[in-house]
């Protein structure tokens, strides 16, 4: 409790230094509004195939952070924008020493109530990556910092990339590694529009679909209303960045980038009874991950 207050106590004063618009701090009061008010639904769809996420997680997200992280046993985790903690209970579940840390009261609940069920030791805390005086402080008092940082579809719904990319190198051991994987810039939303058309074979007279990713806008993208999955209660409010915007806060802070992936669906016969389905895209990567180290 004593942590939790101090982190708090920090947020008016980081945000006179960052800067931060009342319109930014605004839109992040909004976002975590939303996650409270999903949680309930989104443990339920994340859970409701008996997998531990839907399929874009077990079959897109989680090879690709296994992947990447590479971790070896005796090394920490630290899972920034936690959630309900999928990605912890990967960790945790392989006998690291997990902390998940977020900026949603009721995701958090979630995340502590499933690592009971399953008989998980995992650390919980709260956090707000716009601000950057409580990462710091955070840093501070893990001054042995982490082996692995892992972030999970949380930097397109930042305002901004300056706090959290100046607080990475402050986290993260020497040696250690940083593996994003978020929603790709260029052939997701809110860039990337999925387009299909069905058709009769004239040969077979079997229905063919044909599927492409139409792109009208990529460099410069307004702040946009989305849902993480469809059918979510509350949307939630996300920023497009194309690549250089992406990258380059963190490399301004001293990171390098060794590793990319930009994975997939790779289901057989794709999904006919739901055209729109990112499993009838197999040649069209739905997510970008990579790795950052010390530079």
């Amino acid at each position: 409790m004593q942590q939790r207050q101090i982190i708090n106590m920090t947020t008016n004063i980081s945000l006179q230094i960052n800067g931060l618009s009342d319109r930014d701090k605004a839109a992040t009061d909004e976002n975590r509004r939303a996650w409270d008010a999903i949680a309930d639904w989104w443990e339920h769809k994340q859970s409701e195939s008996g997998d531990d996420g839907n399929d874009m997680f077990t079959q897109c997200l989680l090879p690709e952070v296994e992947q990447l992280s590479d971790w070896q046993p005796g090394e920490t985790v630290l899972d920034l924008g936690a959630g309900s903690g999928i990605i912890c209970r990967m960790f945790a579940a392989k006998g690291a020493k997990v902390t998940g840390l977020d900026f949603s009261d009721l995701m958090l609940e979630k995340a502590r109530e499933r690592a009971e069920t399953n008989g998980l030791q995992i650390e919980y805390d709260f956090i707000d990556l716009m601000d950057i005086e409580s990462m710091k402080n955070y840093a501070r008092m893990h001054s042995e910092g982490f082996d692995i940082i892992t972030i999970s579809t949380t930097l397109k719904s930042l305002p901004s990339l300056e706090p959290i990319a100046e607080a990475l190198p402050l986290l993260l051991k020497r040696g250690g590694r940083v593996v994003n994987v978020d929603l790709h810039p260029a052939f997701s939303k809110p860039a990337g529009h999925r387009g299909m058309e069905i058709f009769e074979d004239p040969e077979t007279g079997k229905q063919q679909l044909k599927t492409y990713i139409k792109v009208m806008r990529y460099l410069n993208i307004p702040p946009s209303k989305s849902e993480a999955v469809r059918g979510q209660p509350e949307p939630l409010t996300t920023y497009h960045r194309p690549f250089w915007s992406l990258l380059e806060p963190f490399f301004r802070n001293g990171l390098v980038m060794d590793a990319m992936r930009e994975p997939a669906f790779k289901t057989e016969g794709g999904d006919m009874e739901h055209p729109q389905s990112y499993h009838n895209f197999p040649q069209t990567p739905m997510l970008l991950a990579f790795r950052l180290k010390h530079r």
